[in-house]
């Protein structure tokens, strides 16, 4: 196996053992319960996950869950001085922050997204609606990939990170935004809720977003692409000591 694998299998492996397995859940069974609730009640399967995966997910769980795996890809090598290690090895630092990164991914993708199916399936008894399950699953993607970015190159900067990117999400994204609506240029949740409303178009599940599919996207794809260089740059200018 080339380097790049084994060091994206050995973060991989820290980011999904010991006190972080508690997030599993903590993310699997507020959506389950609530979602067994709801299959017995007299609501509208789709509107009911909707409104679930919008008010919860995405505000909540998304963030927090990206955060805290993007956070800790660095997090106990930066903390035990042992980051030098990592840094010696015979691999460009693009490199190894990518392996970290797509750790950080695929942990939370791994936690996040068979909760969401699960509650998804619950409330409607079935498969459901195609469109919004595909909904969100891709917009959960876009907003993971978004989180974890930012997350690792906070991590990269300061040692409260986790701290840092919850107060952007709950703070910036939670109240600037709902009173300053041009602000949703500048969050992940509205890049999140742009990509779902675009897949949800026209498929019978409709509601209002601030970025239409294009902006949203492209401005995910900005944010990402632009927080993974500064977080490569920081790297590189990473003394070894």
């Amino acid at each position: 196996m080339k380097p790049t694998g084994v060091l994206l299998r050995f973060s991989l492996g820290q980011l999904l053992a010991g006190r972080r397995l508690l997030i599993v859940p903590a993310v699997a069974l507020p959506l389950v319960v609530v979602a067994l609730f709801a299959a017995g009640a007299d609501v509208d399967p789709a509107t009911f996950t909707l409104d679930l995966y919008r008010q919860f997910v995405v505000p909540v769980l998304l963030p927090l869950v990206s955060l805290t795996f993007s956070t800790s890809a660095f997090g106990a090598e930066l903390r035990d001085g042992t980051v030098t290690n990592i840094l010696l090895k015979p691999l460009p630092r693009p490199a190894i922050l990518g392996a970290k990164y797509l750790a950080a991914v695929l942990a939370t993708l791994l936690v996040l997204l068979p909760a969401v199916v699960a509650a998804h399936l619950i409330v409607a008894g079935g498969l459901g609606s195609t469109d919004l399950l595909v909904g969100m699953v891709l917009a959960s993607t876009v907003g993971v990939l978004a989180y974890c970015a930012l997350g690792m190159l906070l991590s990269l900067l300061m040692a409260r990170a986790i701290v840092v990117g919850l107060a952007y999400a709950l703070l910036w994204e939670g109240a600037l935004v709902s009173v300053a609506p041009s602000a949703s240029s500048f969050s992940i949740r509205g890049y999140t809720e742009g990509v779902l409303a675009a897949v949800l178009s026209g498929g019978g599940v409709d509601f209002t977003v601030r970025l239409g599919p294009v902006s949203a996207s492209v401005l995910a794809a900005v944010v990402t692409l632009a927080a993974l260089a500064l977080a490569v740059l920081r790297l590189e200018r990473m003394d070894i000591r």
